[in-house]
């Protein structure tokens, strides 16, 4: 049976995320693998690594909570994190997961589907990246890689306040403020919830601990950081609470003849925006959303084949970008044509 490293880390957004890609790199050069509970320390909203703080976040609100805004080095969408949520990350080989980021997410479901189960709540796995309650989310999974080792992140939602999150993210406008959060009261649930009682927070991790030993096959042992790791996630801290990292990464395009769109694909939600320079030719491209994409950084590479392109080199540009990359639930039918709507 394979040994694991199991650590607890308690504490800011910027830390934890920057320990997410220290420790993916750190396994990924010869580290044992790695199960890490976290738990994020002041509360913290976390974008997905394709999203634009500006769409997704009331980012005046948010100042006046006092709240961390931060960005994760997955894709995914916007989540909202703290001390009544437990966040879970697995560092490992891909083949300990199955090989592929869609079994890694799906056996990491197993764990979470198995901690519910011993509360007594019965859950199911839904594709691409959730596990649900009845229809309603209880939590929500990522994944990225460095070469052949893997990095699986997810939550399980203890306690939570919709209200808090309706006020905080760019969900609705005032006027349809009632309705959406009756929408996302239907959609979401916490184990609180389900229970119908505070659960404690201890009692949750020594119960996940249980199931994801059992469902990932492997032995856990209570861990360290390496010397090695340490001094990464310290250096990382500066990158996860810069500006730049968080506002500057994916910040909308500025000035006259920006076009805008967005579509909903099984795979994600895809918001674009396109600068045309003129009549048939296209001067810069954004594309956001809460999509997961292999390689992790493609979506740049998309944007730079785009930039400067005629409108009718569109399709054959994207196919050959399409060669390169992984999106789980995306027709690249739809997506070329989504983006070919916008130009012309």
């Amino acid at each position: 049976m394979t040994d694991f490293r199991f650590i607890i880390e308690r504490g800011p957004q910027y830390r934890i995320l920057a320990g997410e890609e220290a420790l993916l790199d750190s396994v990924s050069e010869g580290a044992d693998p790695m199960l890490r509970f976290v738990i994020f320390d002041p509360q913290a909203i976390l974008l997905g690594y394709h999203q634009s703080a500006e769409q997704e976040i009331n980012l005046e609100r948010a100042k006046l909570k006092g709240w961390h805004i931060g960005r994760r080095p997955t894709g995914g969408g916007t989540i909202m994190m703290g001390p009544g949520q437990l966040g879970w990350e697995i560092y490992a080989d891909s083949s300990m997961l199955g090989g592929s980021p869609e079994s890694a997410m799906r056996k990491s479901a197993d764990a979470v589907i198995s901690t519910l189960s011993k509360y007594g709540v019965s859950a199911n796995f839904r594709p691409k990246n959730d596990v649900e309650v009845q229809g309603r989310k209880i939590s929500g999974l990522g994944a990225f890689s460095v070469g052949k080792h893997i990095s699986v992140t997810g939550t399980i939602l203890v306690d939570f306040d919709v209200e808090e999150m309706i006020e905080t993210l760019k969900l609705s406008t005032e006027k349809m403020k009632d309705k959406v959060s009756k929408a996302f009261k239907d959609r979401l649930t916490w184990l609180g919830r389900e229970l119908g009682e505070q659960v404690d927070m201890e009692d949750v991790i020594a119960k996940a601990k249980e199931a994801f030993q059992q469902s990932l096959g492997v032995e856990l042992e209570e861990g360290y950081y390496t010397e090695k790791e340490k001094e990464s996630i310290s250096e990382l801290e500066l990158k996860y609470k810069s500006h730049e990292w968080v506002f500057g990464l994916r910040k909308s395009l500025e000035g006259e003849n920006v076009r805008r769109g967005e579509i909903k694909l099984p795979g994600g939600l895809f918001r674009a925006e396109v600068k045309m320079a003129g009549k048939g030719l296209i001067e810069s491209v954004l594309i956001t959303g809460d999509f997961f994409v292999e390689p992790r950084r493609s979506i740049y590479d998309l944007e730079a084949r785009l930039k400067w392109t005629r409108v009718e080199d569109v399709r054959s540009e994207m196919l050959d970008w399409f060669k390169g990359v992984k999106i789980i639930g995306v027709d690249q039918d739809k997506l070329i044509e989504f983006i070919e709507g916008l130009v012309r």
